[in-house]
């Protein structure tokens, strides 16, 4: 599909989402994502919504920010060298395609705001207060997940280290695993970086975690 089609689907999105009253919009991966993030906006705001774009790295830090603040919708668009997907999500993180509403446009255009620091907001939301000396870790994923790792306390590197615990997520932020003492398990949650902190503030909870090293799970 070529980029001004793209463009123009963005755009009746966007005016889909402006109905609903206020979108969170964020993109990653390169400038074409960007461009269509920004046309699904101006769709939105022209339709008398209040877009917010969020600085945010992944699908699941918008989501964490629509929940947060109680917005109903949330796109997030990623590009990966010249193909571009989009992730469309309601105000509780689950796909949804908005329905066309009926009726008169508002009179007046909606507001557009930007949301800076939000893999940082997340990261310490999710962290909350606990703070220890956990020692190295390494860390693949967005980059909320180090975020949170060195805001509990880990020493975090981007590469493994010999007997420490190995923390990785999926691109945008949803799924976390970690693997340690040879062990390998899928940490419950919304999103990765809850399923982290209950993990690391709760490691009794462990035997409720997937194991995915044939049929045991650790106690």
């Amino acid at each position: 599909m070529e980029r001004t089609q793209m463009g123009r689907d963005y755009y009746e999105l966007g005016l889909s989402l402006g109905r609903l009253g206020t979108v969170l919009i964020g993109s990653g991966g390169g400038s074409l994502a960007r461009a269509l993030a920004r046309a699904a906006g101006c769709g939105a705001a022209l339709a008398g919504g209040e877009v917010k774009f969020h600085d945010g790295t992944c699908a699941a830090c918008g989501a964490w920010l629509a929940g947060y603040y109680g917005v109903p919708a949330t796109l997030f668009v990623r590009q990966e060298e010249g193909q571009v997907e989009r992730l469309l999500l309601n105000g509780e993180g689950k796909p949804f395609t908005p329905i066309e509403k009926q009726g008169s446009i508002p009179a007046c255009t909606g507001e557009w705001d930007l949301l800076a620091g939000s893999d940082c907001a997340w990261a310490a939301s999710r962290a909350g207060e606990y703070r220890g000396e956990l020692g190295p870790a390494c860390a693949q994923g967005p980059a909320a997940l180090t975020l949170a790792l060195e805001r509990m306390g880990y020493q975090v590197s981007r590469t493994p280290v010999p007997g420490a615990p190995l923390f990785i997520s999926d691109r945008e932020g949803f799924v976390l695993r970690t693997e340690e003492g040879g062990w390998s398990f899928r940490l419950q949650g919304r999103d990765a970086l809850e399923g982290l902190t209950d993990y690391v503030r709760r490691p009794q909870a462990v035997p409720a975690f997937r194991s995915e090293r044939g049929d045991k799970t650790q106690s």
